[in-house]
């Protein structure tokens, strides 16, 4: 099974390297400008200028400003640009994965080979976790290089824990929704657009959540409420029960996935 593994990394291994390397020199452009932003107070002017929809939205407080760098990295990418980049990163990647050599065949040439349904569909959950994995590692990486080289930016080392953590688990749920829902068409564009509506729901809920107290209930039904940068900042005890919910997410889906694609019919 490390042969299909390798040769899958392989095959995705520019894209995957794309996503790590871009959003992790996001974040360190981020890091670098924070002390500037400070300094001149433009940052939080802009902040204070804000309807709280908008902030809500993007997960702000417009309390706290941006009292440490995270909170600046909380509202900038962990918020709604991360909701977005992670659900279009694991949405091609599963689609490369699977939906893509189910719709064009070449998924027949791997099984023609003495490799089982469950040996390949195995390979490419582990090609998933190992990207969602990357792509949390360069992160850190490069927020722990801003907290040593980076004058001014000093970063919380349990509050980063969590919220790559948190992260990481988000990850692996999504990764295993739209592992799964690959297995259940032949159509490359009919599985990416049924993922893809799912996750763009999901987006819409949280943001439509921030609107208004009559819509708070909208959060609680998109994937992303489990991942919430206020809570993780404050390190409300939330944290343990939202992993555990997403774990479950990522396990069910994963397990739904080797069902599915077992029992599928494929054809040239």
């Amino acid at each position: 099974m490390m042969t299909i593994i390798w040769s899958l990394l392989k095959h995705n291994g520019k894209p995957i390297t794309a996503y790590a390397v871009g959003t992790s020199l996001y974040l360190l452009m981020l890091a670098a400008l924070y002390p500037s932003m400070m300094k001149t107070g433009l940052l939080e002017a802009k902040l204070q200028a804000l309807p709280p929809e908008v902030l809500k939205a993007f997960q702000y407080d417009k309390v706290t400003g941006f009292d440490n760098v995270l909170d600046l990295f909380g509202g900038n990418y962990y918020g709604l640009i991360f909701q977005i980049i992670a659900s279009l990163f694991l949405l091609s990647l599963a689609a490369r994965l699977l939906a893509r050599p189910i719709d064009n065949g070449e998924l027949i040439l791997y099984l023609a080979a003495p490799i089982t349904r469950h040996q390949y569909t195995a390979s490419a959950m582990i090609v998933m976790l190992l990207a969602s994995t990357c792509l949390v590692l360069c992160n850190t990486f490069v927020l722990m290089m801003a907290d040593w080289f980076v004058s001014g930016v000093s970063i919380d080392d349990m509050t980063l824990v969590r919220f790559q953590v948190n992260a990481l688990f988000l990850l692996y749920a999504i990764s295993g929704f739209t592992l799964c829902i690959a297995t259940l068409f032949d159509d490359e564009r009919r599985a990416f657009s049924i993922a893809g509506s799912v996750l763009v729901l999901s987006i819409v809920l949280t943001i439509g959540a921030g609107l208004s107290e009559k819509t708070e209930w909208m959060r609680y039904v998109s994937i992303f409420s489990l991942f919430n940068t206020q809570q993780l900042l404050e390190g409300t005890n939330h944290f343990f029960w939202h992993l555990l919910l997403l774990a479950s997410i990522s396990m069910l889906f994963h397990i739904g996935a080797f069902i599915s694609f077992r029992k599928r019919s494929l054809s040239i």
